[in-house]
């Protein structure tokens, strides 16, 4: 670490691997981390003042066409007015979390890929940041759970007119075999002065406790931390209540079945009647879990790589 500037630690999600829990304890606790000189970044004010600007920037590269448009020269000022507020001194540790720093649900559906512009968006993140990256923080899921789950996630932001059917996203899957490999390739390239700490969503129930700690550093003790309060939250999504939401949409278009997900998944909330999600069959999260064991090995082999263990 550097005695002449902050460090940043990046927690970069992904998707539906406990990322607003993580948050949750972090942001419950802001204000005791930073008396022990750890910025923590509230991941709303992360995502609307950094990453959704970065991500519009990006979008205008590509060549999409996203109304509001952020040039380079706007973002500069965004980026410098974004960590001038933090006001973190020499030494300090500011905490970055946003689970769409590489892209969306919407990148990883559509076309069966691990966040389709990652490599652009990725890099423009990095770029605007005025400080050493030190570490970055990673969880990977198993290939077909994280599929399902983001493609819950998908219908649960998407309009009406880009909804996919769950037929497109499993064929995308299974024709392109998505590598979490790339993706730690890709990261490790964004940011190539950093330690990555990388964890299997599987384990995160034995592992939440080290997470916490690993992402507030040495000099807190993360035991004494508070618990977030609780909420309700948004019901879970079951897998009758998905399959209900895609009749819909074959009945009476997106727009007018999107409207209704919400009272849908109340309906069919997830639990003993009402299993999760789960679009695969027997062979296919077979095969899709082979894939991935073979990567989580070859992932934790990686140089700069720490792959926590319970």
């Amino acid at each position: 670490m550097s005695a002449e500037t902050p460090e940043v630690v990046i927690h970069g999600g992904v998707h539906k691997t406990a990322t607003s829990h993580i948050q949750s304890i972090l942001q419950r606790n802001a204000g005791r981390l930073r008396k022990s000189g750890v910025h923590y970044v509230h991941h709303r004010d992360t995502r609307k003042e950094y990453t959704v600007p970065v991500q519009l920037n990006g979008y205008e590269k590509i060549g999409m066409d996203f109304d509001p448009k952020v040039t380079d020269e706007e973002l500069e000022e965004k980026a410098r007015l974004f960590f001038a507020k933090i006001d973190a001194g020499p030494g300090e540790r500011i905490v970055l979390s946003d689970e769409n720093m590489a892209g969306h649900s919407g990148h990883c559906v559509r076309r069966g890929f691990i966040y389709r512009w990652r490599r652009m968006l990725m890099t423009i993140f990095a770029q605007h940041i005025p400080y050493p990256v030190t570490e970055v923080h990673l969880a990977i899921r198993n290939y077909p759970d994280f599929f399902a789950s983001t493609f819950v996630e998908f219908l649960r932001s998407a309009s009406g007119e880009k909804v996919i059917p769950e037929a497109r996203m499993k064929r995308s899957v299974l024709s392109n075999l998505p590598s979490w490999t790339g993706f730690i390739d890709q990261t490790l390239e964004t940011f190539p002065e950093a330690e990555l700490v990388i964890w299997r969503h599987e384990d995160f129930s034995a592992l939440s406790d080290r997470i916490i700690a690993n992402l507030c550093g040495p000099g807190v003790d993360a035991s004494k931390l508070a618990e977030p309060k609780r909420s309700r939250g948004r019901p879970s999504a079951s897998h009758r209540a998905v399959q209900e939401i895609l009749m819909e949409i074959e009945r009476n278009g997106g727009d007018a079945a999107l409207a209704r997900r919400v009272e849908i998944q109340e309906a069919y909330p997830r639990g003993p009647e009402y299993p999760g999600y789960d679009p695969w069959t027997e062979q296919e999260r077979a095969h899709l879990t082979g894939l991935y064991e073979k990567d989580v090995a070859e992932i934790a082999a990686k140089e700069r790589v720490r792959m926590l263990q319970p």
